[in-house]
């Protein structure tokens, strides 16, 4: 190559150099930036070389920018000084999901999908909801609405009490430092002493101005929020400082035109027995005398057809006897207790015995037997039987042919035998008797009963039987009489619920099952009954299902009778032995209960489950489908508005 032609070549380099020199400045990190009115595709891929940011550009984003910096840059500088550029010229760098950005106008860039409070900075869309505390959010709105940017956006919802604000992250900064400064408690709390009405009473009565008045700037005073304090008949009083002046005056009006010396006051009692109460008020009225040293005296009295208390005393004692009674005149829980009894029983029994018998005849009366009174049917009626066949119908031959008919039909069991009489008239047989029985026994009773906290109640389900007390005969054995009483029998429930703190129940519980057994002995009138009780006190949850006790009894029982000596010969000894064995296994637990009804709502849910249950069994059983519980209880609702329509509403 010749010289001229390196000199050529060092010339054109050196140009590429010259042109390029500005963007190779561009992509340097700490270097100065300079565009004047570069194509706005051109900075964006700049920006993108020298930050490895994805840009995705919009179709409509177009022009020339000039972006000037004497100092040098970082990347991170670098990109903020873009953001603010896009801005300056109509466009919005708004981040996506998978980590590129999209370049759109304005009015998209607040319409696209901004991250919801994020930490992003400077001329970015986002979107930031603000939950306020203390301030309305349609008030919020009204203050914070002019400082949105153009094409940004803020909405209120009152459900929430929130905004939802989307602008510039710069700008989301600042109007959150304004809510900030805006949404702060400036209420104050007041107490005001009342003398002349009730705590109760005034906030009734301003509770019910608050309902008829319209809301509005002009009805301020009764955004006050009002409590009644009873224990020092105050009244507190929350809200800004103005509105709670105003209803200081007003409670105090209210209190001060209030003022009577009237000595009679009624109170109708809604949950109470006034009966119950009067103990307790005139030891009240009895401890305000001695105390403060009533005038003149104080006496309360009950009004039984109304359920009212009349009070004759002095205003004061007027209030504080109304405090107490307003305590304890409230709707008190109620308790369902339910019972569950469980028994199962079970009785097995074996028998097995042999009886022989020989007889002699023809006037030689030897006699040879083994009988048991165990073992069906009975040789002895059975040999008898056959001796008397064939003779004459008399009395005897009748009653032992009836003996050995009887003795037949009480067999039980499996019974094999022979017997017969040979030619010298000598008289044999033997019967085998084999009896094996199981019988299983399930009882469950589940009685429920509904009771007051702290009332006693009883519920029984069963019979009265007659029990002989007693029997007498006059002189000479005349004018005999007997004295009888009556006995309950079957299932009896007696609860005294008391609910404590925690939905915890206690319960003193007396559960008692009793059943006729049977008579003493045969041809007796004297009755054996059997009784199964509990009584004790548990602590119960609510709805929880708790074992009472119970019982777990095993009796074996076994019997043999035979022929001395003889029974215990090996292998014949069977021959001269009865056996029996019995045994009764008994298995009983109670459990309870106890559900918890405090408003209308749980005892209306509790009884319609309760219907709905005894309804689906009847409809279960019944053949057409019809439940005859249903029917009764339209045809009382239709007979009940039926005399309703001809008598008119109650007070008419």
């Amino acid at each position: 190559m010749t010289l001229s032609a390196n000199h050529a070549l060092t010339a054109l380099c050196a140009l590429i150099l010259l042109l390029a020199a500005p963007l190779a400045q561009a992509r340097a990190q700490d270097q100065v930036v300079n565009f004047n009115q570069a194509e706005i595709q051109a900075v964006i891929d700049d920006v993108s070389a020298v930050t490895g940011y994805t840009f995705i550009v919009d179709p409509n984003v177009r022009g020339r920018v000039t972006i000037t910096s004497q100092a040098p840059l970082t990347s991170d500088q670098y990109f903020q000084v873009f953001l603010s550029t896009m801005r300056v010229h109509g466009y919005t760098v708004v981040p996506t999901a998978s980590g590129a950005y999209q370049i759109v106008p304005d009015q998209a860039g607040a319409r696209s999908a901004n991250p919801v409070n994020s930490n992003l900075r400077g001329d970015q869309y986002v979107t930031a909801v603000v939950r306020l505390n203390h301030v309305a959010s349609r008030d919020a709105l009204a203050v914070v609405r002019p400082l949105i940017g153009t094409e940004g956006s803020v909405n209120a919802t009152e459900t929430g009490n929130v905004l939802v604000m989307v602008d510039y992250a710069e700008n989301i900064a600042r109007l959150r430092q304004v809510i900030r400064d805006l949404d702060r408690d400036t209420s104050v709390v007041e107490m005001v002493e009342l003398t002349n009405v009730s705590a109760a009473d005034m906030t009734r009565i301003l509770q019910q101005m608050r309902t008829r008045s319209a809301t509005g700037e002009d009805e301020a005073i009764f955004n006050v929020a009002i409590a009644p304090i009873p224990a020092s008949n105050t009244v507190l009083l929350r809200g800004n400082r103005p509105a709670v002046d105003q209803m200081i005056a007003l409670v105090r009006r209210v209190d001060s035109v209030s003022q009577s010396n009237q000595s009679f006051r009624v109170i109708y009692l809604s949950h109470a027995d006034g009966e119950d109460l009067l103990p307790i008020l005139q030891q009240v009225v009895d401890t305000l005398a001695d105390v403060e040293g009533a005038t003149r005296a104080s006496s309360v009295s009950h009004h039984a057809p109304t359920n009212a208390l009349v009070i004759n005393a002095e205003p004061d004692v007027q209030r504080q006897l109304e405090l107490v009674i307003r305590q304890l005149d409230i709707r008190r829980p109620q308790v369902l207790v339910e019972g569950i009894i469980v028994e199962v029983s079970d009785s097995t029994a074996q028998a097995l015995g042999v009886q022989m018998l020989l007889a002699g005849g023809e006037g030689d009366a030897p006699l040879a037997m083994t009988r048991f009174s165990a073992n069906n049917p009975d040789l002895v009626a059975l040999t008898g039987a056959a001796a008397s066949a064939g003779d004459d119908d008399s009395d005897l031959n009748t009653t032992l042919r009836q003996a050995a008919i009887n003795s037949l039909l009480g067999a039980t069991g499996g019974t094999l035998g022979f017997g017969g009489q040979n030619g010298n008239g000598n008289l044999f047989g033997l019967v085998l008797n084999a009896v094996q029985s199981d019988v299983n026994s399930n009882v469950l009773a589940t009685p429920s009963i509904m009771a007051l906290d702290n009332e006693e109640a009883y519920f029984i389900s069963g019979q009265e039987i007659p029990v002989t007390t007693g029997e007498a005969l006059g002189s000479n054995n005349t004018n005999p009489f007997r004295t009888v009483d009556r006995e309950e029998v079957g299932v009896k429930l007696t609860v005294l619920p008391q609910i404590t703190e925690g939905n915890t129940v206690r319960l003193h519980i007396v559960q008692e099952v009793s059943s006729v057994a049977g008579a003493v002995s045969a041809g007796s009138t004297d009755l054996i009954t059997n009784k199964r009780e509990i009584s004790t006190t548990v602590l119960a949850d609510n709805g929880e299902i708790i074992v009472l006790g119970g019982l777990i009894r095993q009796e074996d029982e076994g019997t043999e009778n035979g022929v001395p000596g003889l029974r215990r010969l090996p292998g014949v000894g069977r021959l001269f032995r009865s056996e029996g064995t019995e045994r009764r296994r008994t298995n009983l637990m109670i459990f309870i209960r106890p559900t918890i009804i405090r408003s209308e709502a749980d005892m209306q849910a509790l009884t319609e489950n309760r219907y709905d249950f005894i309804r689906s069994e009847q409809l279960a059983g019944s053949e057409n489908g019809t439940s005859s519980l249903e029917a009764i209880v339209e045809m009382m609702m239709v007979e009940m508005d039926r005399e309703v329509t001809a008598t008119g509403p109650a007070g008419d």
